[in-house]
């Protein structure tokens, strides 16, 4: 035993002093990072009030020097009045570089597709005689009302001379049809008892007895009041959950209280054993439709036996548009088609168009594109001017096409605001002046950059203030260089 604890001396004991000494390193250069934020923070405050000062230096307002440069001062004030992200007043305080004006033109071709489609359609005969039957044209050579707009509802024009008189097939040409509330039966199930001639007792609902009175005492006038009233309420609440408990529903009744609970109960002087007889008898009731004859008139042919076939021309009405911008794609299409503009040409299409021969007005390669998207519209047709639809048998025919050129001004102004240089573009006709800018003037750019500028001071270090410890190791900042230790005690591994 005592070979084997010489074997094994006692583990190295840590030394405390050493411990001690760097637990007073930690704490100094704690203090020594604590003094060197309380510096930075005391000297971003004493210049807090001169970056405020620099940043909230005010501007000189701008004078214009020309009608067309006070326009533009006017619009962009609009904007930034419109804008809270905008810098306020900013076409007073800008400094303009230059501007220019320019314009683009949306070309839109609408076209109103009609669809026929011959539909063959029956009804009673009423007797009225027919005229000599004509023989069936296609669709399209029939002479239909004028629909005027690009915009129709769908209608119906009836075939007049294709009056066709057939025997009614529904019945056989007899005008009469089995009832089909009976199926031809002439009665159906009482739905009262639903066929068991019985019906349960709505005096003690069904439970044969009833609560009994006889040894009560007499009531207060206003109290038998109240009670009359309370079981006429009772009653009528429990009436409705019975009857959503006849139609399947399993819910329980709230209201459904049994009398035998309540004291003394004789047998119901109204029902045997809870029921009582149905008026109809026998479980059957008398069909209402057919009064037990067991047919009914046809409704194909009104009793007639005959029916009168015709035809009609079904007309559907589809508005297709093609739009393009043609100009400069500076400005979002999106934000253009928002815009009003100044309708230039509008015409409908009913002769072919020549490229070379622009109306007034309209730039020569604005006009070669618009007849080249009309022409792309028209190809769309097959054959005689008519395309399969997606109905079978129906045929479509563009009936009406409508062309506009509208023009939309734009300007764009190149300015200068604080120490940067931007650009935004102002379109649309007088009075709906709208605005596009990638980039714009924050309206709080002013407190953006004094917390960019304290943000810069915190993280700069104090001049003169760089002590080190006593190992070298330099305060920077907050940081604090700790030393990683750990305490350890090995034990014996024979105790």
């Amino acid at each position: 035993m005592g070979d084997e604890w010489d074997q094994n001396p006692t583990p190295e004991q840590p030394n405390f002093d050493d411990l001690d000494k760097r637990i007073e390193d930690i704490r100094r250069k704690v203090i020594e990072g604590t003094s060197e934020a309380q510096q930075r923070i005391k000297r971003v405050v004493d210049k807090a009030g001169e970056y405020w000062q620099q940043t909230n230096a005010p501007l000189e307002p701008r004078h214009a020097t020309s009608v067309e440069e006070e326009r533009i001062r006017h619009l962009a004030n609009l904007w930034s009045l419109g804008n809270w992200q905008l810098a306020r007043d900013l076409g007073t305080y800008m400094d303009i570089i230059s501007w220019s004006e320019d314009e683009v033109w949306e070309v839109s071709i609408q076209t109103r597709w009609e669809t026929r489609n011959l539909e063959i359609i029956s009804e009673p005969y009423t007797g009225k005689p027919l005229v000599k039957p004509k023989p069936l044209l296609p669709v399209w050579d029939y002479e239909l009302p004028v629909v005027s707009g690009l915009r129709a509802p769908e209608s119906r024009v009836r075939i007049e001379g294709l009056d066709e008189e057939l025997s009614c097939v529904a019945c056989n040409s007899t005008g009469r049809l089995l009832c089909a509330t009976c199926t031809g039966r002439g009665w159906i199930i009482c739905p009262d008892c639903k066929g068991r001639t019985k019906i349960r007792c709505t005096t003690c609902r069904g439970r044969g007895y009833i609560s009994d009175w006889s040894d009560a005492k007499k009531k207060p006038f206003f109290q038998r009041q109240a009670d009359e009233f309370t079981n006429a309420v009772n009653t009528k609440v429990s009436d409705v959950f019975e009857g959503i408990r006849d139609k399947g529903m399993p819910i329980p009744n709230p209201m459904d209280v049994d009398p035998a609970s309540k004291g003394p109960t004789v047998p119901c002087p109204d029902c045997v054993n809870g029921e009582v007889e149905c008026t109809c008898g026998t479980g059957k009731r008398v069909c209402t439709n057919c009064k037990g004859a067991k047919t009914e008139l046809c409704s194909h042919c009104g009793g007639t036996g005959k029916v009168v076939r015709h035809y009609e021309i079904v007309r559907r009405f589809d508005l297709r548009e093609q739009r393009q911008i043609v100009g400069s794609n500076i400005i979002p299409e999106q934000r253009l088609t928002k815009a009003t503009g100044d309708l230039v040409y509008n015409a409908e299409i009913q002769e072919p168009l020549y490229a070379d021969a622009a109306p007034e007005g309209v730039p020569t390669e604005v006009w070669r594109l618009a007849v080249d998207l009309t022409n792309k519209a028209s190809e769309e047709e097959i054959g005689t001017g008519t395309r399969p639809s997606s109905s079978q048998g129906a045929q479509t025919r563009a009936g009406l096409q409508v062309m506009e050129l509208v023009r939309i001004p734009f300007t764009k102004v190149a300015y200068r605001y604080g120490d940067q240089e931007y650009t935004f573009y102002t379109y649309d006709v007088q009075g709906e002046e709208k605005f596009y800018a990638d980039r714009f003037p924050a309206r709080w750019d002013r407190i953006e950059r004094l917390v960019r500028f304290i943000t810069v001071d915190l993280m700069t270090p104090a001049q003169g203030s760089s002590p080190s410890g006593t190992n070298g190791d330099q305060v920077r900042g907050y940081r604090v260089p700790i030393e990683p230790y750990s305490i350890t005690e090995e034990s014996d591994p024979e105790l």
